[in-house]
């Protein structure tokens, strides 16, 4: 069901990141997460659009609430992808990477750094998930006649 408003929900969401009301703005964030934990697969089309909005509000927003609310849609796309987030995610996986990295080193804000080295943890956690899956130790034996 997400799937088939996803183009009106993030446009909806993406347009209340441009809102007055700081309030709003964070708001709508937090909505864009959410959605994008239920897209999936169906987010690829669009996370282009979701990327460049999250880098632009963690970069020039002067409003703390909605950093964390920018850097915690990071948290929650990798969360709620999981082990997909490399397929999902590939294009813009190094982007979000760096401005993960950005936020921690660079913002004022000590909760922005935090929820950043959250998302860097959850990321942390995906690759090395891929990278080095779980080995299931098992033998077979059977017992000949």
């Amino acid at each position: 069901m997400a799937s088939h408003y996803r183009d009106q929900l993030i446009h909806v969401y993406l347009m209340g990141t441009k809102d007055v009301d700081s309030c709003v703005r964070a708001s709508s964030l937090s909505n864009l997460g959410e959605l994008c934990t239920w897209l999936d697969f169906a987010l690829g089309p669009v996370i282009h659009e979701v990327t460049a909005c999250l880098s632009a509000i963690v970069k020039t927003e002067r409003e703390a609430e909605v950093r964390r609310a920018a850097v915690h849609v990071v948290t929650l796309l990798l969360r709620g992808l999981c082990e997909k987030a490399l397929q999902v995610l590939a294009d813009v996986l190094l982007e979000l990477y760096r401005l993960l990295k950005f936020a921690v080193r660079t913002d004022v804000d000590q909760l922005v750094q935090l929820h950043a080295q959250l998302a860097l943890e959850e990321l942390d956690c995906v690759v090395k998930g891929i990278l080095f899956p779980e080995e299931k130790l098992e033998k077979k034996i059977t017992v000949l006649p």
